[in-house]
């Protein structure tokens, strides 16, 4: 009886040493850790947004002690280079000897071939010229240029230059009276062609007259 109980006894030491063991073939349940490691999230697990710690350039325009900067005058349009200067002045000039058409009899007869069917030693045309030139100042540069004969004199006593014969007809040719005259704008000056300054857009006419009076296309 005795030896019943010891032994009941020891298996019951026996028990409860091999639930107290680690070793033993029941686990003991786990405790819950607050180990930094279990519980802390990781810095690795949660990226944060980068913060940008370079600081802005400071703005002249908004320092009070700093002016504003005046806005940059707008550059000036370019102008073609017609534009840039005033315009040359010009003129249109003639040189007609209509007036033979219709008196040939009154021509020496060696001139005749010399006259143009149309009577136009030289069709109008346009020339510029510079301030302060005269009729005759634009006559002589023309002839000379379109190869056109003149032929003038001065004539100290009027203070201006006489057309003699313009084409290879002169002066007397058709008569005793004939000759060039010039006009201006439909109008005859009463002096010479050296001492008429011209104006921009006047329209100049050499006409051979069979008279000073008239006889004129």
């Amino acid at each position: 009886m005795r030896r019943s109980v010891f032994l009941s006894a020891l298996l019951c030491i026996l028990l409860l040493c091999a639930c107290a063991s680690p070793a033993g073939g029941v686990s003991a349940p786990a405790a819950i850790s607050s180990s930094p490691a279990e519980v802390s999230v990781s810095a690795q697990d949660v990226s944060l947004p980068a913060q940008d710690t370079s600081a802005p350039a400071p703005d002249v325009s908004e320092t009070p002690d700093a002016p504003a900067p005046a806005p940059s005058p707008a550059p000036a349009p370019a102008k073609p280079a017609e534009q840039a200067e005033a315009a040359q002045p010009t003129c249109t000039l003639s040189v007609s000897c209509k007036v033979l058409l219709n008196n040939m009899d009154k021509l020496d007869p060696e001139k005749v071939e010399l006259v143009p069917s149309d009577g136009w030693l030289l069709a109008p045309v346009a020339v510029p010229f510079e301030e302060g030139e005269s009729v005759f100042d634009v006559l002589l540069r023309v002839c000379r240029e379109k190869k056109l004969h003149m032929e003038f004199t001065d004539t100290p006593v009027y203070g201006s230059a006489y057309i003699e014969g313009i084409g290879n007809l002169y002066e007397f040719d058709a008569g005793a009276l004939s000759g060039w005259r010039y006009n201006v704008n439909g109008w005859y000056p009463n002096y010479g062609c050296s001492r008429y300054l011209l104006a921009d857009g006047d329209a100049v006419e050499w006409v051979y007259a069979l008279s000073p009076e008239g006889d004129m296309p």
